[in-house]
């Protein structure tokens, strides 16, 4: 079961990232705020976070990254966004899939 504690779903990054590259396509953008660095309960931390949830700690709300199904790196958001800094400055082109595997 998925314990969703944010209303939108992180889908293993592919939220993100179509919001990156909606937002790198548009000419007019040349800065993009990616998402707050440490929302451990949102399940959207860039900062490097717990692969399951038998990783985190008891108290309090925190969502790992296999919430959503997937089996991910603890520091994908912040590989992802590093992807994303590329494709909005031009060092690789426009890509609406992901271009890194986990």
């Amino acid at each position: 079961m998925i314990l969703m504690m944010h209303k939108d779903a992180r889908l293993g990054g592919d939220f993100m990232w179509r919001q990156a590259y909606k937002n790198a396509a548009n000419s007019n953008i040349n800065t993009i705020w990616m998402a707050q660095f440490d929302e451990v309960d949102e399940g959207t931390a860039i900062m490097k976070v717990t692969k399951t949830d038998d990783g985190h700690p008891v108290d309090g709300k925190f969502l790992a990254l296999d919430a959503d199904g997937k089996s991910l790196p603890n520091d994908w958001y912040l590989r992802l966004c590093g992807e994303a800094q590329k494709m909005l400055v031009g060092d690789m082109a426009l890509s609406s899939n992901i271009p890194i595997q986990p």
